[in-house]
């Protein structure tokens, strides 16, 4: 042992031996058992120590690689599981403070040279010193190591280095501050705290905060630093900053700091001691020499809020609210905004804008979510301090105005929240600069600023003073300005919110502001609007906002105070005599060239009031019957009737002159006025006589007309839906919208052109193409295209039959046309051909109804004609041949036709669009043959399968016989299918073959139905079928020529089909005694050529691996006939046992599917298939082979499917319903031997041992197993096998789900179906689950289940699940709630406290995860709603479950959509709790706490409680 020992310390040592040797005795030492050596790990780690300490302090000279592999000998010692299992075992071992400094230096040197010289193996040693508490020892005892090192590691981090290095040195980062966290707990020195953090940790904190705030090291290509961990560091480093800088222990300091400057000041002197400690934070923070200088400010300003939102944290209760609002000066000061009163000169960039505005948002949002502000204590107690603050923010914002910033926007709108009287001095430039005069483009920056007038206009409402608001607007309208340069005066956003306002001001005041656009007019605009562009453009906005006050005014009626009424009827009477009529009479004298924009504007607004105040008027004479209209209810019929009252008819021609020159407001302004006076008529004239017909037709003619050049231009502009935004630009879609809108008016008086004209324009505008959803950012606005597409897509547009019809005919029209481009030929043969191509009123069509309607007097039926014309085409030359290009037009035309109601159209166009689509189908034959072809060709048949479901489906069999249809189909789709370079397995081929399937399927039971010819019609299908060889041996035509793999894979779809028509039918009508003789032989002949073409296709090896969708149904459906037919030969027989034929062929499938069923669950169809085939094959005793029970053999397959990994979650939702079939017909055939083999693997794979030992697929084929189980109707001894195993079962559930939430990730793989499954087991063992603690035992799994750190939508399954437990247990097991009401409420508040901390409004990422969260809210609310209808088991808790929803409420700022739903429920909540019960929360609850639930409590009372009380009168 001695000799041992002396040599490898001697050998360590010793000079002589080389550095390599060493480092490989000492890696020897360290991993050999055979080494013995007394206390050896803390000899090999001293001597690692000794030689670095001796290098770096150059007593020793060694080499890089020798230092390099040092430095990962030791951090090999420290992460080695062996350090750690002498560390449980209680051996002790040091690390000396010398390496610790090391470590520091070495960390402080990569820090200011950036030298990455064994920094990763530096910063592994450190964090495996940090996690092992053993170690980290070092550092907590001596904390100026800690904070040093914590310094270090943090300017290390600020210097933004490379993403290989980012990610460790985070992960040390984030365990320095948890153990500086804990020492900052411990310290009872708070100066000492403030100290360290102020001199050595707040700026590269604060500069690492922002770095991680945006996105450094977590953005693609930034390297790999998980976002998890990059947010839990920036919420340690606010820890950190919070417990420093801000600790309850310095609230006196921060209190003499900023409240005792006035006391100070009257004393001789100030006390040596006085801490500023708010004073050192600013000095710190403004401090430039550790960042860059463009760095500087940003960082500057992101930490303001942070500080600011830390001290509310802090120190804001009740009594502390001025005293965190004197915090809010000193730290908005450090703001460059702050110091531009004093230095104008210095300009700031638009992104320096945004980045300090969005601070000083934060600032404001602070005050006015912790209600610091109070308007009267401040005034009585504080001087208007705060008011003079707030002042003095308004002035700056309001004199740098920066309206492309949306933050801009913001803040004001927080500051006029706050006190209006803040931004009243200032009312005009406000006004002005964000609104009037403000340049907004960008539609958040729009969105911000009509919130902010929003909220403008909503709180001049609540001080009854919207008229001196709006007395302000019309001055700054009014001011000398370049009006051109201005935008329009109420776009989308201004309107919105001035709509509004106006529909909760009385009556009174509207006419005020009415009457105030009057005065304005009459002492302004009017004296100086001759020859003034400006003075007619300011007279344009005034009268947009007339239009907007007199439009969306709250209207009158009968029970309006008469002198409201009368005053309103003076103020019509004023509008049309002072200001309507002055205005158009502008328009008498012929202005100059150099006069047309003063014309075009004046008339804009004279025609803009005019159509106000014809719809207004309108409106007041239909709802009010003291209104007595000045245009009385005389019609005015003439050539150029008046369309207002008093106006003379050479006026508009004039005006209609004029404004056919040009695309502007006037022009849609008169077709307004023509389309009032249409209504107009319409409503007085009770009997249409022909004057007034014609009268109603020029009007709808001049309407249309009015804007057809300017449908046809290709670029337009979208419209807000502003009437004052209409201009050259958004005309065209304000015009198309004014038509399409008012349809229903229009049509009847439209001749057949014109109605043609709409069609065309139409089918013009719609996208062909599937038009992208818009995204959250983009403006919602109305184009052309998305006014088409709406009316394409509205149920009115079928309605409308005339515009209708008109627009089938123009779709047809324009398909055929493209069809026609593809012509080989000329359209005279095309016109004997395919004459249903060239046809235009559906005369064609006509013909051959009634031509084919007739049978020859030889008994010749003629219906043959057009499919031996097609038949002769396609074995020919198809005369038409398409191209990609064609096929692409034709696609997009196909897209607009499958939005059209295919089902209910009229006989004529029901059997012209049959035979189009058909052509189209056909017409792609013999072509090379693309993934566009294949999707063209899908969307022919899926059209004409939805044309023949319809009402008059039958027309089409007028003109062709069922198997005609077939043959043409397949004789044009087999030479088709053999140019597709695709594999059977294809999904898009495979859905092709699905919809072909159909669409024949469809036909032949409409033969059925229809009884027209059966024996006839199926005898040729089978006779062509049969013609169709499905191999090499014969081909059925020249044409068609050896079959492909997907020509035979078609046959047998078709084969499959007729099968299964035939079968049902044969069947039903046989039990009947009405089976012709001929259709058994058709389907025995039917089956032979399905069996004959199956054998070849089922050889192992020939198709893959797996069997294709379609010869798995192929064979089920053959399996299906053959057992029904045998079965009806049994009974017919009295046969006990018939062997079906085939059964080689079965047993053979058979075989195969029970190796490939794992494969082929991932294809929903071919599983499907593949579970049909098997419930068949399993009730047919006599199929089953002699190895072995087939039940064994398929619950082995079902237990492989179920624990497959590979299998997509969706697919695995898809195939359960499948998979429940088969089971259920196995457990009903089975034994009771064969039942209790289930429920022994269910407990089998719940055993624990799966889980140590990572068998999760195990688990999960139990679990699934289990679901399966559950899903089958049970009873008798089954049933009761199963629950006496359910106490098993349960105790299982409970401790695989104990096991899975202990990883880390939870395995939330095992915990979903856990959790699914347990809930199906509840509500199924409502009464045979006799023992409640079996049931409590569910509370445990619900109390381990976590719910933080999960993504959006693993969250809401999982909250899912627990919900749909706890509500099995409230529902099906009262009793167990009853007696366990802790645990239910404690599991239930879990989801309550979870759906607020994620509904919390956060800086980011949470908007896109809402929907997910209100889906949880409104399970939450459902629950309450439960639980208060068990009033009797929850009324003495309802107390509590009200005090911890709003305990956890005050701490958390909801989103209000989640926020609604969570009050909805605890509203029903309170109507359990009586009044002692409201008193006591309101003296219990903490302040916080209490205001919160004053507040609810209020709106309890006022919306909920008034609510139920109002409806309980009407209730016997």
């Amino acid at each position: 042992m001695a000799a041992v020992y002396s040599g490898i310390s001697l050998k360590l040592k010793s000079k002589t031996t080389s550095w390599e040797d060493k480092l490989k005795l000492a890696h020897f030492a360290w991993v050999s058992h055979q080494c013995f050596l007394p206390n050896k790990e803390q000899v090999l780690l001293d001597w690692a120590r000794q030689s670095l300490v001796a290098f770096y302090k150059k007593k020793l000279e060694l080499t890089e690689d020798v230092v390099e592999r040092l430095w990962a000998y030791v951090d090999n010692i420290l992460h080695s599981r062996k350090l750690q299992n002498l560390f449980k075992n209680g051996k002790t071992i040091n690390i000396q403070i010398s390496l610790v400094k090391i470590i520091n230096e070495r960390i402080a040197e990569f820090s200011l040279s950036g030298s990455q010289r064994n920094i990763s193996a530096v910063l592994s040693s450190c964090r495996g010193i940090l996690s092992t508490p053993a170690l980290a020892v070092i550092y907590t005892a001596k904390q100026e190591l800690l904070v040093a090192l914590l310094s270090q590691l943090c300017w290390s981090a600020c210097r933004q280095p490379e993403g290989a290095v980012a990610a460790p040195l985070l992960e040390v980062i984030h365990l320095a501050l948890g153990h500086y966290l804990l020492i900052q707990q411990q310290q009872a020195n708070p100066r000492r705290v403030f100290g360290e953090m102020t001199g050595h940790l707040l700026q590269p904190c604060l500069i690492l905060r922002h770095l991680l705030s945006g996105g450094t090291w977590t953005q693609a290509g930034q390297g790999q630093v998980p976002q998890v961990l990059s947010r839990e560091v920036r919420s340690k480093l606010e820890a950190v900053l919070r417990g420093g800088v801000f600790q309850p222990d310095m609230l006196s300091s921060y209190t003499e700091e900023l409240l005792g400057q006035q006391q100070r000041d009257t004393k001789i002197g100030t006390p040596k001691s006085l801490l500023t400690p708010l004073d050192t934070v600013v000095t710190r923070l403004l401090d430039a020499g550790h960042c860059e200088l463009h760095l500087h400010a940003t960082i500057v300003a992101t930490s303001v809020a942070v500080l600011y939102r830390l001290f509310l944290d802090s120190y804001l209760k009740e009594g502390n609210q001025f005293l965190c609002f004197q915090a809010l000066p000193r730290l908005f000061g450090c703001l460059r905004i702050s110091h531009l009163q004093e230095e104008p000169e210095k300009a700031m960039s638009i992104p320096d804008w945004t980045t300090e505005l969005l601070v000083v948002e934060q600032l404001l949002s602070s005050v006015a979510s912790s209600s610091i502000y109070n308007v009267a204590t401040d005034r009585i107690r504080h001087g208007e301090a705060q008011f003079h603050f707030y002042r003095g923010v308004a002035e700056l914002l309001i004199n740098h105005p920066q309206a492309p910033v949306p933050a801009w926007f913001r803040c004001l709108k927080i500051l006029i929240s706050l006190n209006h009287l803040i931004l009243e001095p200032d009312l005009d430039d406000l006004l002005s600069s964000a609104w009037i005069d403000a340049e907004v483009t960008e539609f958040r920056t729009k969105k911000a600023q009509e919130v902010l007038i929003h909220t403008l206009f909503q709180t001049y409402a609540k001080l009854r003073q919207v008229p001196r608001l709006f007395e302000e607007l019309l001055g700054v309208i009014c001011r000398p300005a370049a009006e051109a340069l201005r935008q329009p005066v109420l776009a989308a956003g201004p309107s919105a919110a001035l709509c509004a306002c106006l529909l909760e001001l009385p009556p009174s005041q509207v006419l005020d502001m009415w009457s105030l656009v009057l005065d304005k007019f009459q002492s302004l605009i009017l004296p100086c609007l001759q020859s003034d562009v400006d003075m007619a453009l300011k007279s344009l906005s005034l009268s947009s906002l007339l239009h907007c006050v007199m439009f969306n005014m709250p209207s009158l009626d009968s029970s309006t105070p008469l002198p409201v009424i009368r005053r309103a009827q003076c103020m019509m009477e004023r509008v049309l005599g002072e200001l309507v009529k002055p205005l158009l009479a502008f328009l008498l004298d012929t202005p100059g060239p150099e006069s047309e924009l003063w014309l075009q504007k004046v008339s804009d607004s004279a025609l803009l009031l005019s159509c106000t105040w014809a719809q207004v008027d309108a409106m007041l004479s239909l709802n009010c019957g003291q209104y007595c209209s000045v245009a009385g209810t005389q019609l005015e019929i003439s050539n150029y009737p008046s369309l207002l009252p008093g106006v003379e008819a050479r006026l508009w021609k004039k005006v209609e002159k004029f404004t056919a020159q040009s695309r502007s407001l006037g022009r849609y302004c008169l077709e307004q006025l023509y389309l009032q006076r249409m209504r107009r008529t319409l409503m007085q004239t009770s009997s249409q006589s022909e004057q007034v017909l014609q009268t109603l037709r020029c009007d709808a003619a001049y309407i249309l007309g009015s804007g057809r050049g300017s449908l046809s231009l290709r670029m337009t502009a979208s419209w807000d839906g502003q009437v004052g935004t209409v201009n050259a630009s958004t005309y065209p879609a304000a015009h198309w919208h004014l038509l399409v809108s008012n349809l229903p008016i229009l049509i009847p008086y439209l001749c057949l052109d014109d109605v043609r004209y709409l069609a065309r324009v139409l089918l013009r505008t719609l996208p062909t193409s599937q038009a992208q959803g818009a995204s959250a950012d983009e403006e919602p606005s109305i184009t052309l295209e998305r006014v088409s597409t709406s009316l394409l897509h509205s149920p009115l547009f079928p309605e409308v039959q005339s515009l209708h019809s008109a627009f089938l005919r123009c779709v047809a029209t324009r398909c055929s046309s493209i069809l026609c481009s593809g012509s080989q030929s000329g359209p005279g043969s095309l016109s004997q051909q395919l004459p249903w191509l060239l046809e235009k009123d559906h005369t064609v069509m006509a013909h051959w109804e009634s031509r084919f309607a007739k049978v020859g007097p030889e008994g010749v039926e003629p219906r043959g004609e057009i499919a031996q014309n097609f038949l002769s085409l396609l074995k020919s030359d198809f005369p038409i041949q398409l191209e990609d290009e064609q096929l692409g037009d034709l696609l997009g035309l196909l897209n607009i036709i499958s939005a059209l109601h295919l089902d209910s159209l009229l006989p004529p166009h029901h059997l012209h669009y049959f035979l189009l689509l058909l052509t189209m189908a056909v017409s792609t034959q013999g072509r090379s043959c693309s993934s566009l072809a294949l999707q063209f060709l899908t969307t022919c048949y899926q059209l004409l399968a939805c044309l023949q479901r319809g009402r008059n489906a039958r027309c089409v069999f007028r003109v062709m016989y069922v198997s005609d249809i077939f043959e043409i189909v397949l004789t044009s789709l087999l030479p088709t299918s053999g140019g597709f370079c695709l594999e059977v397995d294809d999904p898009s081929w495979l859905q092709f073959l699905q919809v072909v399937g159909s669409f024949l399927e469809q036909l032949m039971h409409m033969l059925i139905q229809s009884r027209l010819s059966l024996v006839l019609n199926f005898g040729k299908i089978t006779t062509f079928l049969s013609r169709c060889k499905l191999h090499t041996e014969a081909a059925f035509s020249e044409q068609l020529g050896n079959q492909s793999p997907l020509g035979s894979q078609l046959l047998l779809v078709c084969l499959t089909k007729l099968c299964q028509v035939l079968g049902p039918l044969v069947k039903d009508r046989r039990q009947l005694q009405e089976a012709p003789a001929s259709l058994p032989e058709l389907l025995q002949q039917a089956m032979l050529q399905m069996a004959t073409g199956l054998q070849p296709c089922l050889v192992p090896g020939t198709r893959g691996h797996c069997l294709p969708s379609a010869l798995l149904s192929a064979v089920a459906t053959l399996l299906e006939v053959d057992l029904s037919q045998h079965r009806l030969g049994w009974i017919s027989q009295g046969m006990d046992r018939v062997v079906p034929t085939n059964a080689a062929l079965y047993r053979s499938v058979y075989s195969r599917l029970l190796l490939e069923l794992p494969a082929l669950a991932r294809d929903t169809l071919s599983f499907q298939a593949a579970l049909q085939f098997l419930t068949l094959f399993f009730s047919a005793p006599a199929l089953h082979p002699p190895e072995g029970p087939v039940f064994v053999s398929i619950l082995h397959a079902v237990r492989t499917v179920l624990a497959d990994p590979a299998i997509p979650a969706l697919a695995a939702q898809d195939i359960e319903p499948h998979l429940g079939a088969l089971f259920t017909q196995m457990l009903e055939a089975g034994t009771m031997e064969d039942f209790g083999l289930v429920v022994q693997s269910v407990l089998q794979g719940l055993d624990i041992r799966h889980v140590w030992t990572a068998d999760m697929q195990a688990v999960l084929s139990a679990v699934g197993l289990l679901k399966l189980l559950l899903s089958c109707p049970l009873s008798g001894e089954k049933a009761s096998l199963l629950w006496r195993a359910c106490p098993q079962i349960v105790s299982a559930l409970t401790l695989q789900s104990r096991e899975a939430c202990q990883e880390r990730p939870v395995v939330l793989t095992v915990v979903e179906p856990v959790l699914d499954v347990l809930a199906l087991l509840l509500r199924q063992g409502e009464e045979a689950i006799s023992n409640p603690h079996h049931v409590n035992l569910a509370f445990s799994i619900l109390l381990t289940v976590p719910l933080d750190h999960l993504r959006p939508p693993e969250y809401g399954r999982v909250f899912l699940g627990l919900h749909n437990v706890l509500f099995s247990i409230l529902q099906c097991h009262p009793k167990v709630v009853l007696k366990a009401i802790p645990s239910f409420l404690n599991s239930f508040n879990r989801l309550v406290f979870s759906v607020m901390h994620e509904g919390r409004q956060k800086d980011k990422g949470c908007a896109d995860d809402l929907p997910v969260i209100l889906e949880c809210a409104r399970l939450v609310e459902r629950m309450y709603s439960h639980i208060a209808v068990r009033s009797e088991e929850f009324t003495t808790s309802s107390p509590f479950l009200v005090a911890q929803y709003v305990t956890e409420a005050q701490k958390v700022t909801l989103y209000p959509a989640v926020k609604d739903l969570l009050q909805e429920g605890i509203y029903l909540i309170l109507d359990l709790c009586i009044e002692p019960d409201v008193q006591f929360l309101r003296t219990s609850l903490q302040p916080g706490a209490r205001d919160v639930f004053k507040e609810l409590h209020s709106d309890y009372l006022r919306y909920h409680k008034a609510k139920n009380e109002g409806e309980k009168r009407y209730t016997a």
